[in-house]
């Protein structure tokens, strides 16, 4: 593959992730906050609508992922779900926003918003998931699949920090004095941006065929969905990645929900919360870090590093400093793209032991750990910031919270997700999987495979 095809294919993998986080970063930083502060809905009601959708469609990214596993297409197994679920994403994206008054039915109303939220994330899924399951298809390369997760979360990165910046501003101008009008054209501007990166990177991926093996154990694929659990049951380093992924997405959505809360109610500067969200370009440091960094540590290494670097970084915005409040957040960001690109890659490298190791080929399922974290972490992050919000006495139509307000909101944007970062650097421990020796082995592997297909075209 020429080095323009290399980079188109980095950039079109890249623009898949970009897509999806379009709307992942508005719901993550201003969903609760449009919710509760332009909509009038109780913080409480969305935290639980939040957890009740977890609950409904937390383990629909294992369902792509076993559909992905058993669909056979001229287009390849996961490359089609761009298209199929690209444009419904886009779609709902627009009614995300779009909130009719029903003529002031309060009930009409929240039955409106938890039924789009919840198709929403039920869509979600569905375009998300081959995201990443198409990864080890695209290239047989370990390098070029670093160097495919880092261009995917350079691209997602770049992408959030211009909407984490501009969506108040945008916002402001689009709907003057009425927030509503100009949150609605915002997301219809999002919804259709969204329809036109997945289309795009559907017409310009292509998939690689798996060789089968002439020699050696029959490689397992199509298994039932029982037979595909089972397997990656067994696939420990899977397990204790999808664990530590789950805990990931948990503190880093209930980081984003708060944020502008604490911008707002504990420093008091509305002024600073578009630069404080456009900062997350600086995670983009952290994700060109890791082709890098993969040459000298093993990957485990580098996400216990990512964690104890951002649990640092967090802890520094405790105190009451604007230079300190920047400083930890380029901190804490760098470490999260660094985090973010080593787990695709960790999930790539699961896979790849799945086949060469427990003979069992079900990219797919593996696969779907981001979605099935992401959903969770929603959840359960977006439950969380609610919950506490509302146990700190949280009022939206007052200007200067309460102190136990401003400690809520501290010790969500802040205490636990350290807490919870240090938590996952702990389970890592138990991670054993070494990249390099299922390499080797899989390099061997292809070795013996090749000299036995030369033997069978001479014979």
């Amino acid at each position: 593959m020429s080095k323009l095809q290399l980079w188109k294919q980095r950039f079109f993998y890249g623009s898949t992730d970009l897509a999806g986080n379009l709307i992942w970063q508005i719901v993550g930083l201003y969903l609760l906050f449009y919710y509760t502060t332009v909509m009038g809905i109780s913080p409480a009601f969305v935290g639980t609508l939040f957890l009740v959708v977890r609950f409904i469609d937390a383990f629909d990214g294992v369902v792509y992922g076993f559909l992905i596993d058993h669909t056979h297409s001229k287009y390849g197994k996961s490359r089609p779900y761009f298209l199929w679920f690209g444009i419904p994403l886009g779609i709902l994206t627009m009614a995300l926003f779009f909130n009719p008054s029903f003529g002031g039915n309060k009930t009409f109303q929240l039955v409106w918003i938890s039924v789009v939220y919840t198709l929403f994330s039920l869509v979600y899924s569905g375009a998300n998931t081959p995201i990443t399951a198409i990864l080890p298809s695209l290239t047989k390369d370990p390098d070029e699949r670093t160097n495919l997760a880092s261009a995917r979360m350079v691209m997602t990165n770049i992408g959030t920090a211009v909407i984490g910046a501009i969506s108040l501003p945008m916002v402001a101008f689009l709907g003057g004095k009425n927030a509503e009008r100009g949150w609605s054209i915002w997301g219809v501007i999002i919804g259709a941006l969204i329809i036109v990166l997945f289309l795009g990177a559907f017409a310009n991926l292509r998939e690689q065929e798996t060789e089968e093996t002439p020699d050696g154990p029959e490689i397992k694929s199509h298994l039932s969905v029982k037979e595909s659990l089972k397997g990656a049951a067994k696939n420990k380093p899977w397990v204790i990645l999808s664990v530590s992924f789950i805990l990931l997405q948990t503190f880093w959505v209930m980081r984003l929900q708060v944020a502008v809360y604490y911008l707002t109610y504990v420093y008091k500067r509305t002024d600073l919360v578009g630069l404080f969200n456009g900062l997350v370009i600086c995670a983009v440091i952290g994700n060109i870090s890791i082709p890098f960094l993969s040459k000298f540590m093993k990957h485990k290494s580098v996400m216990v590093l990512a964690m104890l670097t951002f649990a640092v970084g967090e802890a520094m915005m405790a105190f009451n400093s604007v230079p300190l409040l920047f400083a930890g957040n380029v901190i804490s960001l760098i470490a999260m793209g660094a985090a973010f690109s080593i787990a695709f890659v960790m999930i790539a490298d699961t896979v790849e032991y799945s086949r060469s190791e427990l003979h069992i080929d079900e990219p797919g399922i593996l696969s779907s750990v981001p979605m099935v974290g992401a959903k969770l972490g929603m959840g359960f992050g977006g439950a969380l910031a609610g919950w506490i919000l509302a146990w700190g006495g949280f009022d939206a139509a007052a200007k200067v919270q309460s102190a136990h307000a401003q400690t809520a909101i501290g010790t969500a944007f802040i205490w636990l997700p350290v807490i919870f970062a240090v938590l996952i650097a702990v389970i890592l421990k138990a991670y054993k999987l070494d990249e390099d020796e299922v390499a080797s082995a899989k390099a061997a592997k292809d070795s013996a495979d090749k000299a036995a297909q030369a033997k069978l075209q001479n014979d």
